[in-house]
């Protein structure tokens, strides 16, 4: 496995309210870098608080974490937020640039999405909030205590500035996407037009980031800006092509985040809680990621209605078959044609390490192509 492929896996370190939180293991480096600068900051003195070598270590850890807790925090409240609109949450993901709450559909309305966007800045405002406050019950610049506020309190504050610049997919360009909905009526429109903002924020991002580099000689301020600008344009593209569906060429450009049962689930169940919250066709079959088969309606009708309380998906699903998935890579035609030939009328979408990332669906695809 190359190195790139080993620094974008990710591993599961908790479940909050039920929702799985992953880190990126990339952030690794970024939590080493970060406790490592703050140490050397504090030992050096920062903001008249000096410590010696292992109470300045010790502050580092604890304040890198604080920082990365606040992030949790933000993504959860978006999570939370999404959840009170009925939408449910696939995962959170902690990566080297903040996070990001993984929802299994878009909003319903202009106001949900509208709620869900501005509750993770909300939550970053209210930390800052509460970080000053516990500032002015110590002694003012003298501790470590006021020390780690103030920098948690500043850090909540450019996360939730940051974060409502008007490009998606940052907060702002959520909000923007919102109204843009609710005049137009038009998600995919608002969609393109606030991913093209977002591009041209990320664009801003890196020329000031060379501008600093040339002018100021402020390199590593220069670097994380240019990789912030990066990642911004590949997540802002990637939105703007995804919801420009007659452009799309490959399975990665039209695939939308799978809803994926467990093999274990039984088909009452699935019926009752999971099948009136997504209304679509068929649905993948895995369990930690690994496709284990696709559930048809169509199959499932087949099965008398007394026996949906003790039978499971595994059960009546069709298992994995060479005809039911295919790679991101795979040219659009190429899906096309297997989803007539399958009789599952969809495909998974399995990556390079065996893991379930994207679904299609034959119907959704037509009506996307048509737009």
């Amino acid at each position: 496995m190359r190195l790139d492929q080993i620094l974008h896996r990710q591993v599961r370190v908790a479940r909050v309210f039920g929702i799985p939180v992953r880190i990126d293991y990339r952030w690794f480096i970024v939590f080493a870098l970060s406790t490592w600068l703050l140490a050397a900051n504090f030992q050096r003195g920062f903001w008249e608080v000096r410590l010696d070598d292992s109470a300045a270590w010790v502050v580092g850890i604890v304040t890198t974490l604080l920082l990365f807790a606040s992030v949790l925090g933000h993504e959860l409240s978006h999570a939370l937020a999404a959840q009170g609109e009925g939408i449910e949450i696939d995962e959170i993901v902690l990566h080297p640039f903040g996070g990001l709450a993984r929802l299994r559909r878009e909003p319903d309305s202009p106001r949900a999405e509208f709620r869900i966007a501005a509750a993770g800045p909300a939550a970053s405002f209210i930390f800052a909030l509460v970080a000053y406050g516990v500032m002015y019950l110590t002694d003012w610049g003298r501790s470590a205590a006021w020390a780690v506020c103030a920098i948690i309190a500043g850090g909540n504050l450019m996360l939730a500035v940051f974060n409502l610049l008007p490009g998606y997919p940052l907060d702002g360009g959520r909000v923007m996407r919102s109204y843009l909905w609710h005049r137009s009526g038009q998600l995919d429109q608002a969609t393109r037009t606030v991913s093209q903002f977002g591009q041209w924020i990320a664009m801003t991002i890196i020329v000031f980031g060379v501008y600093m580099a040339y002018e100021y000689g402020a390199y590593f301020m220069a670097l994380w800006s240019v990789l912030v600008g990066l990642f911004l344009w590949d997540a802002a593209r990637a939105v703007w092509r995804a919801h420009t569906g007659r452009h799309a060429r490959t399975v990665a450009e039209a695939m939308t985040a799978p809803v994926a049962l467990e093999p274990d689930t039984l088909v009452s169940h699935f019926i009752d809680t999971v099948l009136p919250i997504h209304r679509q066709e068929s649905f993948a079959v895995a369990r930690q990621r690994r496709l284990h088969g696709i559930l048809t309606l169509a199959d499932l009708k087949k099965l008398p209605r007394e026996h949906w309380h003790k039978t499971r998906v595994s059960e009546v699903m069709r298992p994995v078959d060479p005809r039911l998935f295919v790679a991101p890579s795979t040219p659009l035609v190429r899906a096309a044609e297997l989803m007539k030939s399958n009789g599952a009328g969809a495909l998974a979408v399995i990556d390079d390490a065996g893991e379930l990332v994207g679904y299609l669906q034959s119907g959704r695809l037509k009506r996307k192509g048509g737009q």
